[in-house]
């Protein structure tokens, strides 16, 4: 992924970010609210030396003195200074308790030390802090510090700020566990969503999809509104941006039959639930204004052309080829002259062999002859077979990839299954795409949804299903054609 695509990712997923850097801050609050508070309490000593007389002995005694503040700092924390405090004070500690809760410094090029003692108790921390440096001020005069010829000691270390009474704690710091909190939120939102995006990328654009393969996308597909499937949506605003979207990916195809014209090819996906039978169904719609069409479900496991076009799913593919009835008699007319549909018919036990059967290639190659172009939907390729079989009787297969839903590794790894079984992908299509603008070109030739019913009601109901059905079926009402689309 380029710089770029990351920028795309953070922001893509800002909420995801947001909620989990509002969730670390909250975290970060309530871990300081059940901190205990710490009082902090400062005593100051100042170091000296006592040795020479002379301006050149004063400076030599200020720099050795200067060299010891450091090993006074750490001195500080050592048993020697810590057990008298211990014992002084009737502590019940250890002296590396004690020396966790007390710490030494000097700022810099001073030969000042300051004692610090923490504790919850405000109180208990000036007497730690007091008795450190009392003890501290005994070892280095009685004990570590070199002596003169008299034996006095030549540093000194004298007190010159008393243990104070904190009245505020110091820790724990809230704005500072807030500010961790969210920082901290905020990164793991950012690494959880670039995480996610390069170990499961969604087919959001073309560029998704040419980092995984070199196969074209052959058409983006507006999505439909909820509750309205793509085919009501082509047949009730045919000049809307979801037919115009779908009629644009049936001039794409014209382009990939390379001086041959594309005749027949199935369309398939990575997984259910990802439109490949609205694209069938609406592809079917818009090819049908010019050439004649057939449909054939293909998907024996799980169809769906049926309910789609509210034709009558009982009998279909499977009676033909088990040789019960005639091509012919199995079509059903639907919406447009030129356009029929073989529905699936009743669900076989063996919907594999009945798809590579040498039934279904005499099938397809009398649907060649008889329409100008046979769309035939199959179930998903990673799921069964059924499309590789279906793929090789064809002149190839389409992939249809869910904006946002199907990953750029699923879109790879059904190409890559499907040219191992030599068959020719012709291409991807991008369904569900989020409708970014409702404006359209142009008003004239809008076609109403009454107008609809009422060619669906003259296609459907003057042209029966089946000859058989002729004498047997009343004539439709407008209402119930109209129910067709609902």
């Amino acid at each position: 992924m380029s710089l770029q695509d990351y920028l795309k990712t953070i922001l893509r997923n800002w909420v995801l970010i947001f909620v989990v850097g509002v969730i670390g801050a909250a975290v970060g609050f309530g871990v300081a609210l059940t901190t205990p508070e710490q009082y902090r309490s400062t005593s100051s000593l100042l170091v000296t030396s006592d040795r020479g007389d002379s301006p050149s002995e004063l400076v030599q005694g200020s720099t050795y003195a200067e060299n010891l503040v450091t090993t006074y700092v750490v001195l500080a924390k050592t048993e020697i200074v810590l057990q008298p405090v211990i014992d002084e004070l009737g502590l019940a500690s250890t002296v590396q308790s004690l020396a966790s809760v007390v710490s030494a410094d000097s700022p810099l090029n001073t030969v000042i030390i300051d004692i610090h003692a923490d504790s919850q108790d405000p109180a208990l921390s000036q007497r730690i802090s007091s008795a450190v440096a009392a003890s501290l001020v005994r070892v280095v005069t009685s004990e570590v510090s070199p002596t003169a010829e008299d034996g006095t000691a030549t540093i000194k270390l004298t007190t010159i700020q008393s243990a104070n009474l904190p009245k505020y704690p110091f820790a724990p710091n809230k704005r500072l566990h807030v500010l961790v909190g969210e920082l901290l939120g905020l990164a793991v939102g950012v690494i959880f969503a670039i995480t996610r995006s390069v170990f499961r990328q969604t087919v959001r654009s073309r560029d998704d999809v040419a980092q995984v393969t070199a196969v074209p996308v052959v058409g983006e597909v507006i999505g439909s509104p909820k509750g309205v499937t793509l085919p009501v949506n082509v047949l009730g605003d045919p000049q809307g941006i979801q037919a115009e979207s779908v009629r644009s990916l049936a001039a794409n195809l014209s382009f990939l039959s390379m001086g041959e014209q594309l005749r027949s090819f199935v369309i398939t996906s990575a997984s259910p639930a990802e439109s490949k039978s609205s694209i069938v169904s609406s592809l079917g719609l818009a090819v049908a204004e010019t050439q004649r069409v057939l449909l054939i479900d293909g998907d024996l496991r799980r169809p769906s052309l049926a309910n789609l076009t509210q034709l009558e799913g009982a009998t279909g593919l499977t009676n033909v080829l088990r040789g019960e009835i005639s091509l012919q008699d199995a079509v059903q007319p639907w919406a447009k002259d030129g356009l029929h549909v073989l529905t699936s018919g009743a669900l076989p036990p063996n919907p594999a062999q009945l798809l590579a059967s040498s039934a279904m290639r005499s099938l397809i190659s009398q649907a060649r002859d008889e329409y100008d172009l046979v769309i035939i939907d199959s179930a998903p390729a990673l799921s069964v077979t059924d499309a590789k079989w279906l793929g090789h009787m064809t002149d190839g297969a389409l992939i249809a990839s869910r904006y946002g839903k199907t990953s750029t590794r699923a879109i790879r790894k059904v190409i890559e299954a499907m040219e191992a079984a030599s068959v020719p992908v012709l291409g991807v299509i991008i369904t569900s795409v989020p409708r970014t603008s409702q404006s359209r070109y142009g008003e004239a030739g809008r076609e109403s949804t009454e107008t609809v019913v009422r060619s669906l009601e003259e296609s459907t109901v003057a042209e029966p299903r089946h000859p058989s059905e002729q004498a047997e079926r009343p004539p439709g009402s407008k209402a119930e054609a109209a129910s067709r689309l609902q």
